[in-house]
């Protein structure tokens, strides 16, 4: 009877829509659906943490591949270049001369007034001339000074460039044997008497590939090309490889002497020597695929890039001009050494520089030293290099080399250089 009437004693229905069974359901229905776990909030966690990880490699991923992908089109396009010249070396060889040419202004007709003479080919170059032309001297004299002025310089070229050529084969022979002799005694017995492991642990030197490389690129007959342009250079290149070019414009404007032409070849050639072209190479290929991969990390989607760009530019053609001027300042060291070595007045030499200076002063094309855009100049300024080179001299003549390697042959057309003195003869 008490528990009915406690029963009866509740109202039939609750407040807020509450039964009397979910009064009793409810704390426990409450604390189960509101209170989680430790594990559940450690499992959580584990999962933000594993995707956050996944994302982050994903990430470094994505940047990774792209210096990859830029050195497997380097790759490709270096070997479908090897194929193209295998099969067509003659046509290819062709396209390079002409890209060669085109870079000092050489182009269109101009093309078939380069001259070009092979190693010894300069001692009858002149008389085969004169033994040719002797007609046309007779019917179009200005035509035939004009030809005639030009194979002397050809002539000249060749004469002065083979024996810079045959003192920087001996020069380079001698270093490849004395770093071999250098790293071979450094080495355990056993690999020394091994050939095979001898062989592996010398080609990983860096100083013995240098030089190895060095003896491949200045081995072999050479040609001596002389191009019709205004441009003033000289160059040598290892895409045509044994080649050394020169412009009629460089004669004209700066050589004056067997001296200065030949500290000019021998600066050109030391280049060849020391890898500069590779290592620019290298360089450029490095500095480009930085470049896309900061390009990358923009985080405007594009917005800043060509700013970015702008940016990038000027880095890396200020970091590439010191570099280049470093190369500029090794090849004048090892350019001086093999002018001296071929027994040239080193002395006398170093004055196709102080030319350059003058000429580059009174263009306004000297750029100051120590000013900003001297940052972005790839060549010494031409009278520090003046003034390095005459102080060199007096360690580097061929006093030096007179009982090793300094030979005399002596030429006779420099005071032919001019046609009306030639023909005065």
């Amino acid at each position: 009877i008490h528990c009915r009437a406690t029963v009866a004693s509740f109202p039939r229905r609750m407040p807020f829509g509450l039964q009397p069974r979910s009064i009793l359901r409810l704390p426990l229905s409450t604390s189960v659906a509101k209170t989680p776990t430790a594990a559940a909030t450690v499992s959580k966690e584990k999962s933000t943490f594993q995707k956050l990880k996944w994302r982050v490699i994903a990430r470094v991923a994505y940047y990774l591949r792209i210096p990859f992908l830029v050195m497997s089109v380097y790759g490709f396009g270096y070997q479908q270049g090897i194929m193209d010249y295998s099969r067509e070396p003659e046509y290819m060889e062709s396209k390079l001369m002409d890209s060669s040419l085109a870079g000092v202004g050489c182009t269109g007709e101009y093309k078939d007034q380069v001259l070009i003479a092979r190693e010894g080919e300069w001692r009858n170059l002149l008389s085969k001339f004169r033994g040719n032309h002797q007609l046309r001297k007779m019917y179009d004299e200005d035509v035939y000074n004009e030809i005639h002025h030009r194979m002397l310089m050809l002539h000249n070229a060749a004469g002065v460039g083979e024996q810079i050529v045959k003192v920087a084969q001996s020069y380079v022979k001698r270093k490849l044997i004395d770093v071999v002799r250098d790293a071979t005694g450094r080495l355990p017995p056993e690999v020394v008497e091994d050939r095979n492991r001898l062989q592996q642990a010398l080609l990983g030197l860096e100083d013995v590939e240098l030089w190895s490389k060095a003896a491949k690129h200045v081995e072999g007959p050479w040609k001596f090309v002389l191009i019709p342009s205004p441009v003033p250079n000289a160059f040598v290149s290892e895409i045509l490889p044994h080649r050394i070019f020169i412009t009629t414009s460089f004669f004209n404007q700066f050589i004056e002497s067997q001296d200065e032409l030949a500290l000019v070849l021998g600066h050109e050639l030391s280049h060849l020597i020391l890898g500069h072209s590779s290592e620019r190479n290298r360089l450029e290929t490095s500095f480009r695929t930085m470049e896309i991969l900061l390009l990358s990390l923009d985080p405007t989607e594009g917005l800043l890039s060509l700013a970015f760009m702008a940016f990038l530019a000027s880095i890396r053609n200020a970091i590439g001009a010191v570099h280049s001027r470093e190369n500029e300042r090794e090849a004048d060291e090892l350019g001086i050494k093999l002018t001296a070595m071929a027994c040239f007045d080193t002395r006398a030499a170093s004055q196709v520089f102080n030319k350059m200076h003058k000429q580059n002063v009174e263009s306004g094309g000297e750029i100051p030293s120590g000013g900003l855009l001297s940052f972005f100049d790839s060549h010494p300024p031409s009278d520090e290099r003046f003034r390095t080179l005459l102080e060199e001299s007096v360690e580097e003549n061929k006093e030096k080399y007179e009982e090793t390697s300094c030979r005399n042959m002596k030429t006779i057309f420099w005071d032919a250089m001019k046609p009306s003195k030639e023909e005065g003869r």
